[in-house]
């Protein structure tokens, strides 16, 4: 068995370990969905639904993935799902960046598959590059150990009403790796151009910072940037353990939040903002809230991104939402 496999098998018996359960899977045809989706064929899950997000950003390149990803689940005997997105236009009327806006669309995606397919977990196929670059762009973020701790193996997703539980069993598994496995196993996948496109963060990220950084150090930095994440992941999942006993309810109480230590507070907050769908609340969001509940505070209202308002009233923090039409 190819390392690809045994490292994918360990995720999946920790996290995932009944193969005739239904799940979907996030395929968007690029070579780390394609390993994921014969991986997890290898190794006996089959009763999986593939799902294929079109951006609408590449023009006919994009229609020729979707044909690609439907005629390889046609082969393999699988459902398939597939929508497109006009990712420019919402991000220009959500003002979001379009990396987030295609995020959020597809995300939307999947929530609408699930309810369709009557399950609630998805595959997807982050591996442990891709966990670097996340890592080091929160630290960048200043986001703190919850950021930096990178992506879960298994994690929880709300879009809307429908929770979702994302898998990430590649998260141990290199580039390197799924470039042999795919290889070996002669998989045919397509390429996307945008992934060298450097207007993007994480490509500068890829191609430049991680580049320099190991020029410079003369040493693979990303082992330890994966070590540094494991070590903050146990300890986020502690702490998230402590602050969730403070999120009983859509409100938080002043009261309680000055009488928390300042790394609790801040953790009760930040995780309050993710519950409440507030968009990758970052330190300067849960700084502005923490003006809100000093004693001394002169203001009671806060703005957040995407016109999101965070209110204090009769000792209680809420949030106040825009509509969307």
């Amino acid at each position: 068995m190819s390392d690809f496999l045994k490292k994918l098998g360990v995720s999946l018996e920790r996290h995932a370990p009944s193969p005739r359960r239904k799940y979907l899977i996030g395929v968007s045809g690029g070579k780390d969905s394609v390993a994921l989706l014969h991986g997890l064929l290898n190794l006996g899950y089959r009763n999986l639904v593939v799902c294929h997000f079109n951006h609408g950003l590449r023009g006919q390149a994009s229609k020729t993935d979707a044909n690609f990803v439907s005629r390889m689940a046609k082969k393999h005997a699988l459902h398939f799902e597939s929508d497109k997105g006009l990712t420019v236009t919402y991000a220009k009327k959500h003002k979001l960046s379009i990396e987030l806006a295609a995020r959020e669309l597809r995300h939307a995606f999947f929530a609408r598959c699930a309810k369709k397919y009557g399950t609630r977990k998805i595959f997807l196929a982050h591996h442990a590059d891709d966990q670097t670059e996340t890592c080091l762009f929160n630290y960048l973020r200043g986001s703190g150990m919850a950021g930096m701790g990178g992506m879960r193996p298994k994690s929880k997703l709300s879009c809307g009403r429908v929770e979702l539980e994302i898998l990430r069993p590649m998260l141990a598994v290199s580039r390197k790796d799924i470039e042999k496995f795919a290889k070996e196993n002669d998989l045919t996948h397509r390429e996307d151009a945008s992934n060298t496109d450097l207007k993007y963060t994480r490509n500068r990220i890829r191609h430049r910072v991680l580049t320099y950084l190991e020029k410079a150090l003369g040493r693979d930095v990303r082992k330890s940037i994966l070590r540094t994440a494991e070590i903050l992941s146990a300890e986020e999942e502690w702490m998230n353990e402590e602050a969730s006993r403070f999120l009983l309810s859509r409100q938080l109480s002043v009261k309680t939040l000055r009488e928390l230590p300042l790394a609790l507070c801040r953790r009760v907050i930040r995780r309050w903002l993710i519950q409440e769908d507030v968009p990758e609340p970052d330190y300067a969001d849960v700084a502005e809230a923490i003006r809100l509940i000093e004693p001394d505070a002169k203001i009671a209202k806060t703005n957040l991104p995407e016109g999101i308002h965070l209110r204090r009233r009769e000792g209680v923090l809420f949030l106040e939402f825009p509509r969307k039409s």
